[in-house]
Protein backbone atom coordinates (compact mmCIF):
# COMPACT_ATOMS: atom_id res chain seq x y z
CA UNK A 1 0.00 0.00 0.00
CA UNK A 2 1.22 3.72 -0.76
CA UNK A 3 1.88 5.81 1.81
CA UNK A 4 -1.25 7.69 2.78
CA UNK A 5 -2.40 11.07 4.71
CA UNK A 6 -5.57 10.97 6.77
CA UNK A 7 -7.56 13.77 8.26
CA UNK A 8 -9.41 12.21 11.01
CA UNK A 9 -8.58 9.30 13.23
CA UNK A 10 -7.69 5.92 11.07
CA UNK A 11 -10.22 3.48 12.47
CA UNK A 12 -9.77 -0.92 12.59
CA UNK A 13 -12.05 -3.49 14.64
CA UNK A 14 -9.06 -5.49 14.96
CA UNK A 15 -6.35 -3.22 16.05
CA UNK A 16 -3.31 -2.53 13.97
CA UNK A 17 0.29 -4.42 13.33
CA UNK A 18 3.54 -2.78 11.81
CA UNK A 19 5.66 -4.69 10.08
CA UNK A 20 9.41 -5.32 9.02
CA UNK A 21 10.06 -7.30 6.08
CA UNK A 22 13.86 -8.75 6.25
CA UNK A 23 14.99 -8.36 2.40
CA UNK A 24 17.10 -11.47 2.14
CA UNK A 25 14.35 -13.75 3.19
CA UNK A 26 10.88 -12.25 3.01
CA UNK A 27 10.33 -13.17 7.04
CA UNK A 28 7.38 -11.06 8.18
CA UNK A 29 8.40 -9.76 12.14
CA UNK A 30 5.76 -7.73 13.60
CA UNK A 31 7.42 -4.91 15.74
CA UNK A 32 4.38 -3.05 17.34
CA UNK A 33 1.11 -4.63 17.83
CA UNK A 34 -1.74 -2.75 19.03
CA UNK A 35 -4.37 -5.19 20.36
CA UNK A 36 -8.40 -4.26 19.08
CA UNK A 37 -8.41 -3.77 23.13
CA UNK A 38 -6.07 -0.61 23.07
CA UNK A 39 -3.05 -2.81 24.75
CA UNK A 40 0.07 -2.42 23.09
CA UNK A 41 2.93 -4.55 22.50
CA UNK A 42 6.29 -4.97 20.74
CA UNK A 43 9.35 -6.91 21.29
CA UNK A 44 10.35 -5.15 24.68
CA UNK A 45 6.95 -4.32 25.57
CA UNK A 46 8.39 -1.03 26.49
CA UNK A 47 6.90 2.26 24.50
CA UNK A 48 9.80 5.15 24.33
CA UNK A 49 9.05 8.59 25.95
CA UNK A 50 8.25 11.35 23.90
CA UNK A 51 8.99 14.36 25.59
CA UNK A 52 11.48 15.59 28.58
CA UNK A 53 11.41 15.20 32.25
CA UNK A 54 9.92 17.67 33.84
CA UNK A 55 11.02 19.54 36.89
CA UNK A 56 8.38 20.36 39.79
CA UNK A 57 9.23 23.71 41.07
CA UNK A 58 9.75 24.37 45.08
CA UNK A 59 6.43 24.81 47.03
CA UNK A 60 4.72 23.04 43.53
CA UNK A 61 0.88 23.80 44.12
CA UNK A 62 -1.20 23.07 40.74
CA UNK A 63 -2.24 20.30 38.68
CA UNK A 64 0.02 17.87 36.94
CA UNK A 65 -0.58 17.92 33.10
CA UNK A 66 -1.23 14.51 31.80
CA UNK A 67 1.12 12.76 29.83
CA UNK A 68 4.30 14.39 31.66
CA UNK A 69 7.18 12.40 33.07
CA UNK A 70 8.04 15.03 36.49
CA UNK A 71 10.85 14.70 38.56
CA UNK A 72 9.65 15.75 42.09
CA UNK A 73 10.91 19.11 43.84
CA UNK A 74 13.91 18.96 44.81
CA UNK A 75 14.20 20.58 48.13
CA UNK A 76 12.40 17.69 49.32
CA UNK A 77 9.32 19.95 50.72
CA UNK A 78 5.87 19.95 51.00
CA UNK A 79 3.92 20.37 47.75
CA UNK A 80 0.31 19.76 46.79
CA UNK A 81 -0.28 18.40 43.01
CA UNK A 82 -3.43 18.13 41.67
CA UNK A 83 -4.74 15.20 39.27
CA UNK A 84 -6.42 16.07 36.26
CA UNK A 85 -10.10 15.30 37.07
CA UNK A 86 -11.57 12.46 35.52
CA UNK A 87 -14.31 13.87 32.94
CA UNK A 88 -10.54 16.01 31.31
CA UNK A 89 -9.01 12.60 30.96
CA UNK A 90 -8.95 9.94 28.62
CA UNK A 91 -8.24 6.22 28.91
CA UNK A 92 -4.52 5.58 28.69
CA UNK A 93 -3.39 8.92 29.91
CA UNK A 94 -0.42 8.65 32.45
CA UNK A 95 1.63 11.01 34.65
CA UNK A 96 5.31 9.64 36.07
CA UNK A 97 6.77 11.15 39.86
CA UNK A 98 10.23 10.31 39.98
CA UNK A 99 12.79 11.33 43.12
CA UNK A 100 15.89 12.99 41.94
CA UNK A 101 16.33 13.78 45.81
CA UNK A 102 14.74 12.45 49.08
CA UNK A 103 12.30 14.03 50.94
CA UNK A 104 12.81 16.10 53.87
CA UNK A 105 12.03 14.88 57.60
CA UNK A 106 8.32 15.97 58.18
CA UNK A 107 7.23 16.99 54.79
CA UNK A 108 4.48 16.15 53.14
CA UNK A 109 3.95 15.62 49.16
CA UNK A 110 0.07 15.41 48.49
CA UNK A 111 -0.77 14.04 44.83
CA UNK A 112 -4.71 13.49 44.13
CA UNK A 113 -8.00 15.40 43.55
CA UNK A 114 -11.10 16.32 46.03
CA UNK A 115 -13.29 13.80 46.32
CA UNK A 116 -12.25 11.78 43.14
CA UNK A 117 -10.92 8.60 44.96
CA UNK A 118 -8.27 6.25 43.59
CA UNK A 119 -9.40 3.00 42.04
CA UNK A 120 -9.93 0.16 44.60
CA UNK A 121 -5.98 -1.91 45.14
CA UNK A 122 -4.10 1.10 43.98
CA UNK A 123 -0.80 1.07 45.96
CA UNK A 124 2.26 2.74 47.54
CA UNK A 125 5.06 -0.03 48.92
CA UNK A 126 7.22 1.46 51.44
CA UNK A 127 9.95 0.21 54.01
CA UNK A 128 9.52 -1.36 56.45
CA UNK A 129 11.61 -1.28 59.81
CA UNK A 130 13.91 -4.14 58.74
CA UNK A 131 16.73 -1.85 57.07
CA UNK A 132 14.54 -1.30 54.21
CA UNK A 133 15.16 -4.40 52.78
CA UNK A 134 11.47 -5.46 53.49
CA UNK A 135 8.38 -3.44 52.16
CA UNK A 136 4.97 -3.00 53.17
CA UNK A 137 1.88 -2.05 51.02
CA UNK A 138 -1.09 0.97 51.50
CA UNK A 139 -4.04 0.29 49.16
CA UNK A 140 -6.44 2.28 48.19
CA UNK A 141 -9.84 0.99 49.17
CA UNK A 142 -11.49 2.90 46.01
CA UNK A 143 -14.02 4.74 47.87
CA UNK A 144 -12.50 7.29 49.80
CA UNK A 145 -8.96 7.45 49.25
CA UNK A 146 -8.67 10.71 46.82
CA UNK A 147 -4.96 11.35 48.20
CA UNK A 148 -1.79 9.41 48.23
CA UNK A 149 0.24 11.43 50.96
CA UNK A 150 4.32 10.61 50.16
CA UNK A 151 5.72 11.62 53.67
CA UNK A 152 9.03 12.30 54.12
CA UNK A 153 11.15 10.62 57.52
CA UNK A 154 14.49 10.16 58.48
CA UNK A 155 15.86 6.73 57.61
CA UNK A 156 12.42 5.84 55.69
CA UNK A 157 12.38 7.93 52.48
CA UNK A 158 10.50 8.65 49.94
CA UNK A 159 14.51 8.52 48.41
CA UNK A 160 16.00 8.61 45.59
CA UNK A 161 14.50 6.54 43.21
CA UNK A 162 10.88 6.47 44.48
CA UNK A 163 8.27 6.34 42.19
CA UNK A 164 4.57 6.65 41.13
CA UNK A 165 2.75 5.87 37.84
CA UNK A 166 -0.49 7.56 37.87
CA UNK A 167 -2.52 6.00 34.79
CA UNK A 168 -5.86 6.86 34.38
CA UNK A 169 -8.57 3.84 33.36
CA UNK A 170 -11.30 5.89 31.62
CA UNK A 171 -13.50 6.17 34.92
CA UNK A 172 -10.68 6.83 37.70
CA UNK A 173 -7.33 7.23 38.21
CA UNK A 174 -4.91 4.49 39.30
CA UNK A 175 -1.87 4.94 41.44
CA UNK A 176 1.42 2.92 41.90
CA UNK A 177 3.91 3.33 43.58
CA UNK A 178 7.28 2.59 45.08
CA UNK A 179 8.98 4.52 48.02
CA UNK A 180 12.23 3.94 48.57
CA UNK A 181 14.31 3.97 51.79
CA UNK A 182 16.84 7.19 52.71
CA UNK A 183 19.74 7.65 55.47
CA UNK A 184 19.95 4.32 57.25
CA UNK A 185 16.43 2.63 56.57
CA UNK A 186 16.30 1.51 59.72
CA UNK A 187 12.67 3.42 60.36
CA UNK A 188 9.37 2.29 58.63
CA UNK A 189 7.68 4.63 56.37
CA UNK A 190 4.63 6.17 57.18
CA UNK A 191 3.60 7.39 53.00
CA UNK A 192 -0.55 6.54 52.55
CA UNK A 193 -3.54 7.02 50.56
CA UNK A 194 -5.45 9.38 52.54
CA UNK A 195 -9.04 11.69 52.62
CA UNK A 196 -7.02 14.98 52.67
Amino acid sequence: MANTTFNGPVRSENGFEVININSTTGAVTTTLDIASTGAIANPTGMIAATGAKTQMANAFAAVMVKNTHYIAPADGNACTATLPTAATSTAGDVIIVDWHAAMSNGQTQKFGTAGEFFEVNSVVYKTTTVLAFIFAADVADGSADDFLNMVGLSNAGPGIGSRIVFSFNGTVWRADAVSTTSGTGAAAGTSVFATS
